[in-house]
């Protein structure tokens, strides 16, 4: 279990689960925010605010930056995913969010799934 929570795919579910926190926040009245807060490993308030541009649904794939990168490798990214739902998937784009990942350099397993969506 401990090697699956340092590996590559938890950081890259950290990433989307910070974003799906973000939205969670104002879906459920901040309370699923402050859990998730509470329980996942990182920094994810700063996840959100260096990467929550680069996930959106809206617009196109663009690259993230440094800081962006750097927050998300330090993520828990497993535990992010439990907080994925379908509200989360109508604010996030969980492909984009897949594309940062890679992008920074952050390794997934192929067949993870981070709420609906399975990794390629």
């Amino acid at each position: 279990m401990a090697s699956l929570l340092a590996s590559p795919t938890v950081r890259f579910t950290a990433l989307t689960l910070l974003m799906i926190t973000y939205v969670i926040g104002f879906i459920n009245n901040h309370n699923s925010m402050a859990y998730a807060i509470q329980s996942c490993a990182g920094d994810i308030p700063s996840l959100v605010s260096q990467c929550a541009k680069y996930v959106r649904k809206v617009g196109a794939k663009s690259p993230p930056s440094a800081q962006c990168c750097a927050t998300a490798r330090n993520a828990d990214v497993v535990c992010l995913c439990k907080y994925v739902t379908d509200g989360i998937e109508k604010f996030i784009s969980v492909d984009k969010s897949v594309y940062i990942a890679q992008y920074c350099g952050i390794p997934f397993q192929h067949g993870a799934k981070c709420g609906s969506y399975t990794i390629p």
